[in-house]
């Protein structure tokens, strides 16, 4: 069932939400202001086939917006609104030949339209995006899907078309989960590193309007599996990004480190299990 929750500047309450046949999930949101938000997601269809979804709020009530579906796309990841009249949804899906393909939408104000979007040659999926504007958007993911060891990928649009940019990786590869423009100059992406030893390594990566680098970023002491899946930047030098480890008790633990110039892990509270 589709969900979804506003905060009014002193509690959290649960909104009412449109839910498709056969019911769905919402995977990600953006509000280009208080009576303007889109979010987005998956529903299953009368045949049983995974579909896109789309609803916007619109300071009422939410409303399902009807999504374009090229081929299988099963599902949209990520969205990001510079503008009531401009939001951009991504994805990715598996073809006919069981290749994976890159899937980017675009929301004009009116309808969904399917942007095109270029592969890397083992495929790729997209799975968040960053627009600083309507002609300057970041998406992030996972590239060389379709054959052994990922690698870090990044797309960005100009206003005219997607390209392919070129990200650094780690020598164990990895992949790009999140992403945050604070300008089409300054975009920060995190994800995770493999690391043959420790599962995965803490991820970030900085666009400086002229390449992508990789940023040193601290792991909890003890912790493997470490990720971070959330970034948020205010400016150049203020991002917050959130993840979560595997702690030395063999219990996932929440994670959270912050960009001043250098990354540096926040303490954060963990929500007691049930006894």
């Amino acid at each position: 069932m589709t969900l979804a929750e506003h905060w009014n500047g002193k509690q959290w309450a649960i909104q009412s939400t449109p839910n498709p046949f056969g019911g769905g999930q919402l995977l990600g949101v953006s509000c280009s202001s208080s009576t303007a938000c889109t979010a987005v997601g998956f529903y299953w269809s009368h045949s049983g086939t995974q579909v896109a979804l789309a609803e916007h709020w619109n300071g009422t009530k939410w409303a399902t917006q009807s999504t374009p579906n090229s081929v299988v796309v099963g599902e949209l990841h990520g969205v990001s609104c510079s503008s009531a009249t401009a939001c951009t949804a991504v994805s990715g899906y598996q073809n006919s030949s069981n290749d994976f393909v890159t899937v980017a939408e675009h929301w004009n104000g009116r309808r969904w339209a399917i942007q095109s979007t270029p592969n890397t040659a083992g495929g790729g999926v997209l799975s968040a995006v960053s627009c600083s504007s309507a002609t300057a958007c970041t998406a992030v993911g996972i590239g060389n899907e379709n054959t052994s060891g990922n690698e870090t990928l990044a797309e960005y649009w100009n206003g005219t078309s997607w390209v392919i940019q070129s990200t650094p990786a780690p020598a164990g590869g990895g992949a790009l989960i999140a992403v945050s423009c604070s300008s089409a100059a300054a975009c920060t992406a995190v994800g995770i590193g493999d690391n043959d030893i420790s599962g995965n390594e803490t991820l970030a990566e900085y666009w400086n309007g002229t390449s992508w680098a990789i940023q040193s970023t601290p792991n909890p002491t003890g912790g493997t599996y470490n990720t971070l899946s959330g970034v948020s930047c205010l400016s150049a030098t203020a991002c917050t990004a959130a993840g979560d480890y595997l702690n030395s008790s063999g219990v996932y633990a929440t994670l959270a480190e912050h960009w001043n110039g250098t990354w540096a892990i926040q303490s954060t509270p963990n929500r007691l299990a049930a006894s």
